[in-house]
């Protein structure tokens, strides 16, 4: 097999090199989400995670005029310096202010949050690995209408070559090690809602 055709998979989404994508978490579509209020409850989580390891994060929404603007429950959880990108095209990489903003941000890892598994996240997902981004998709924080839709986006996505996982593991390995100087508090404030786990 030539070389040049092998996706080179990074199975580890690390701090220093990560940015995340909250892709189209929007009023009008949301509630149709199979398990909306599982992706809801994590994604809000993610948010929360983000902030506390600062780490950069992009929103997107699709055709907000028609969809509506991102949840509240996500976007009061923002700081003022988060971007809100629209667009119309389904994959984000195909926006030119959305490819521009994760160019611009540095960083080889992109983990993606959003709906649906199978249009938006997918073709992003595509488009950022023909990239050669390093993508991470938390399997637990996207969604679709249908769970069959959901579960071939998936399969697809990661014969393409995306990383997926979920949630815990992606702050886990993001935070490294029980010494890193923000744990204690994400023991606290991330996983309190979690069900109990011994204290390190």
């Amino acid at each position: 097999m030539n070389s040049q055709n092998v996706i080179r998979r990074e199975y580890t989404a690390a701090e220093q090199r990560t940015l995340v994508m909250i892709i189209d978490h929007q009023e009008k579509l949301l509630p149709h989400i199979f398990g909306h209020e599982t992706i809801l409850q994590k994604t809000c989580q993610l948010v929360r995670f983000c902030k506390m390891l600062s780490l950069p994060t992009i929103v997107t929404e699709q055709y907000p005029q028609g969809l509506g603007p991102t949840v509240p429950q996500i976007a009061e959880l923002f700081d003022a310096n988060v971007p809100i990108l629209r667009k119309t095209s389904f994959s984000c990489m195909r926006n030119d202010g959305i490819s521009r903003a994760i160019r611009e941000s540095g960083r080889a890892c992109v983990v993606v949050s959003g709906i649906e598994t199978h249009i938006c996240v997918g073709q992003t997902v595509c488009d950022l690995l023909s990239a050669s981004y390093s993508v991470y998709v938390l399997s637990d924080c996207v969604g679709s209408r249908a769970p069959l839709d959901h579960e071939m986006g998936l399969r697809k996505m990661r014969d393409a070559g995306a990383v997926i996982s979920t949630l815990e593991a992606f702050m886990y390995e993001a935070l490294g090690s029980c010494k890193h100087p923000m744990f204690k508090r994400f023991h606290q404030e991330i996983m309190r809602s979690q069900p109990s786990r011994p204290e390190p």
